[in-house]
């Protein structure tokens, strides 16, 4: 079965195992070195579970950094093309992770919610967050103090309702999005993406955002919306996708406008412009962050032929907001 390897320096045991913890209530499987049998050669189990996970989880702190096994773990995960999720719990970042965007645990705290949604479609079939026992009823969010290993508080599981968690701030149905998504009509459901957030703004169909709506964009719709399209999709579509590789691109997520040479790098990346910067070639990424794409596919008659600014700000305001939403 693939599962989450985590690697990490005994010496930050405590925060692991409040991340372990974490990463079980949401119903993530994962392997820690703790659960290695005596009389085993446990560099070979090592190696066996590194080669077999689906996720590779690095946990970096200036002991981390300074351990051998660590390191070695590291260049194998790499070496194997394992996707890894940096979190950075104290320290200096690695440069050998530092294309990757990290997430920032400084001081013991929990990665955002939206960090599990973005490790469930590893693993089908996926259960939603909503699904799982409520964070702040399992875990403290901070860490332990010295020596103390955090344990399970009591809690009264929720009754399981639905599939997928469909919140709004503003009473919208993102039951046909999800439907859309289930049978990976992703042309279909890219248009009714952008038909639900113009109405969580309150417009109309065709009407145009302003960058104070994105910037201000309802979180709990945002993250629906990029829940769904990264669950359905397995990971290769959504907002958060984008916007990593939007950062790894060399943006900042200020709002503003990253520069004719990161913008180009980013809509190469996810196979939104071949050849002349306003002529988008629609074929599928192999390296994923095509969709959503609304407003590209002929939202208001453009066809392929876009104004290179106008629709496309939308989206780089609109990862400015997602990482707001995720803090």
């Amino acid at each position: 079965m693939s599962h989450i390897f985590i690697s990490y320096s005994r010496q930050d045991q405590a925060y692991v195992t409040l991340l372990a913890q974490a990463l079980e209530s949401h119903r993530l499987p994962l392997w820690l070195d703790d659960r290695i049998d005596y009389g085993t050669t446990w560099p070979r189990v090592i190696q066996d579970q590194l080669e077999q996970c689906a996720v590779f989880l690095l946990v970096m702190s200036p002991r981390s950094e300074n351990s051998h096994w660590v390191q070695c773990e590291l260049s194998m995960a790499l070496e194997l093309k394992k996707p890894v999720f940096p979190l950075l719990l104290e320290g200096r970042r690695w440069l050998a992770v530092a294309a990757l965007h990290e997430v920032n645990v400084v001081g013991g705290k929990l990665p955002p919610v939206n960090f599990f949604d973005r490790l469930r479609p590893y693993f089908p079939p996926s259960v939603s967050t909503a699904d799982s026992i409520t964070l702040q009823d399992v875990v403290t969010d901070t860490l332990p103090s010295r020596g103390e290993i955090p344990t399970l508080k009591s809690s009264t599981p929720q009754t399981q309702t639905q599939a997928d968690d469909l919140s709004s701030e503003k009473g919208i149905d993102y039951t046909p999005l999800r439907d859309l998504l289930k049978a990976q009509d992703w042309r279909a459901a890219d248009r009714e993406t952008y038909e639900t957030m113009i109405r969580a703004v309150g417009k109309k169909s065709d009407d145009w955002f302003t960058s104070d709506e994105l910037l201000n964009f309802p979180c709990a719709d945002l993250r629906t919306i990029d829940r769904l399209w990264v669950k359905y999709s397995q990971g290769k579509f959504g907002f958060s996708v984008q916007k990593q590789i939007y950062v790894e691109c060399g943006a900042k997520l200020d709002g503003n406008y990253p520069g004719d040479k990161v913008w180009h790098e980013f809509c190469d990346r996810v196979g939104w412009r071949k050849y002349d910067p306003l002529i988008f070639d629609f074929s599928l990424s192999p390296t994923g962050g095509e969709f959503p794409a609304f407003g590209v596919l002929g939202l208001v008659g453009w066809g392929g032929v876009v104004v290179w600014y106008g629709w496309l700000e939308w989206f780089w305001f609109l990862f400015s907001r997602t990482e707001t939403c995720e803090e």
